[in-house]
């Protein structure tokens, strides 16, 4: 579920509320060689490297588990493998993650932290 922000909003597994948002800019944190691969796959798409970082970012857990799998298995080979490392990598440069907190003292507010 998306808010009004653009954040989309879930939940953890023990409940707690947490709260993303894809950054395809900050593509710029990933290393030379991760960009590179992602760089060749974005113009295989026919996607600039920014909009590829979003689709990397936006990509459901699910999807990404069916590639995770292919890596594991052997089934996909060793491109398949440099490039779920770089979408490892992208997702962890263009996100950020909050959970909401509780307020630190009596009759403060949550806050997202």
């Amino acid at each position: 579920m998306s808010d009004y922000d653009g954040w989309t909003m879930g939940e953890m597994r023990d409940g707690t509320p947490i709260r993303w948002k894809v950054h395809p800019e900050r593509i710029d944190r990933l290393s030379d060689h991760h960009r590179a691969i992602l760089e060749e796959e974005a113009s295989g798409r026919g996607m600039t490297l920014i909009e590829y970082a979003g689709w990397v970012g936006r990509m459901p857990r699910s999807e990404l588990h069916v590639y995770r799998d292919r890596v594991r298995s052997g089934v996909g080979g060793p491109r398949l493998a440099e490039v779920y490392d770089a979408w490892l990598s992208a997702r962890v440069a263009v996100t950020e993650r909050q959970t909401l907190q509780q307020g630190w003292n009596p009759g403060e507010p949550d806050r997202w932290v």
